[in-house]
């Protein structure tokens, strides 16, 4: 019994956690899209940031899994450059720090 209710609280901490670094995920896409502001290529960007992070709130952790999960199957090239962007932007932003 003691097992199974240190089981249960320790879940409970990792969906905690999670729904932490979802939100900590929103308010960085957020924070990116504020930031990113001139060109009109550079303002659909912003756009497009703060459209995912809308999204990123709206909607739950398996949402999220299932929607990532499919957008790479179906187009794993685009998938990879924007990861690569995504890791570009966020590294200029905590640098900036």
């Amino acid at each position: 019994m003691a097992d199974e209710t240190l089981s249960a609280h320790n879940a409970h901490d990792l969906m905690a956690e999670v729904e932490r670094s979802r939100e900590s995920a929103a308010r960085l896409l957020d924070s990116l899209a504020q930031k990113v502001g001139a060109s009109r290529a550079v303002r659909r960007a912003a756009s497009e940031m703060q459209r995912a992070a809308h999204y990123v709130q709206a909607h739950s952790v398996k949402d999220l899994a299932a929607g990532v999960d499919k957008t790479v199957r179906s187009r794993p090239a685009a998938a990879m450059a924007i990861a690569v962007v995504a890791g570009f932007l966020a590294g200029r932003v905590l640098r900036s720090r």
